[in-house]
């Protein structure tokens, strides 16, 4: 062969023509690819599953937990508003209890001062004997300024024998700056100065009384005349005090 001058000359290979190797090369190598993507698909899927096993798991852990901390709740509240209820019914009962010694009590005080009562009129040693004024209860009513009263007369003596005369009720105050006192008439239009009374051993009076307005009570005076040979004029004063209806 004929060298020519001025150019480089490159070594040529002579290689066979090959179309079906090359195909096949193109198909390992695709194949290849695919079973690559596949394996990496798979491994994808199933660390993704292990995953969604474990926090599905783990959902149905705190889901269980947290039906056991609700229930132990409501078994806490439960107490807790049993105790109470409990509590409750026992400061009621407590009360209960108390108010009732106390209403026993006072039942109690009530019937000794009765039953003192009734035995210094039936059998008396004191050494005032005669015509007594024993006690005065004021009561409020519905109505402003109206009162009920409730006198008691006793008669203390060896020899119980009926005793008869008249008493005269009069409220002692202040009207305004002034000092006054107001006679029985006053307070009741319907009643006279004096109340009648005839007994042997008490009588209880009862009336009532409409204090004016303005008027301030402070005492209510009591004067009991007995009539007879042997009569008897008694004079106290209760001081202005309201006790229960």
């Amino acid at each position: 062969m004929t060298a020519v001058k001025g150019s480089k000359q490159h070594r040529m290979v002579v290689v066979p023509y090959r179309p079906l190797y090359k195909a096949g090369v193109f198909l390992v190598f695709l194949a290849a690819m695919v079973t690559f993507s596949f394996v990496t698909y798979e491994y994808g899927m199933r660390q993704g599953l292990a995953l969604k096993v474990a926090v599905v798991r783990e959902r149905d852990q705190i889901s269980v937990q947290l039906a056991e901390a609700t229930r132990l709740i409501g078994e806490m509240r439960q107490e807790i508003a049993d105790l109470k209820f409990g509590g409750e019914i026992d400061s009621r009962a407590n009360e209960e209890v108390r108010q009732t010694v106390e209403s026993l009590q006072d039942q109690i005080a009530q019937f000794q001062e009765e039953i003192k009562f009734y035995k210094g009129v039936m059998l008396p040693n004191a050494q005032e004997k005669g015509l007594r004024i024993e006690r005065l209860d004021m009561v409020g009513t519905n109505v402003p300024n109206r009162y009920k009263y409730k006198l008691l007369l006793t008669q203390v003596v060896d020899k119980h024998e009926f005793v008869q005369g008249g008493v005269e009720i009069a409220l002692l105050g202040r009207d305004g700056n002034t000092e006054a006192a107001l006679s029985l008439s006053e307070l009741n239009e319907a009643q006279t100065d004096a109340i009648g009374f005839r007994f042997r051993y008490f009588q209880n009076i009862d009336g009532e009384l409409l204090v004016p307005s303005g008027f301030e009570p402070r005492e209510v005076m009591i004067v009991a005349r007995s009539s007879g040979k042997n009569g008897q004029r008694l004079e106290k004063k209760f001081n202005w005090q309201l006790s229960g209806g």
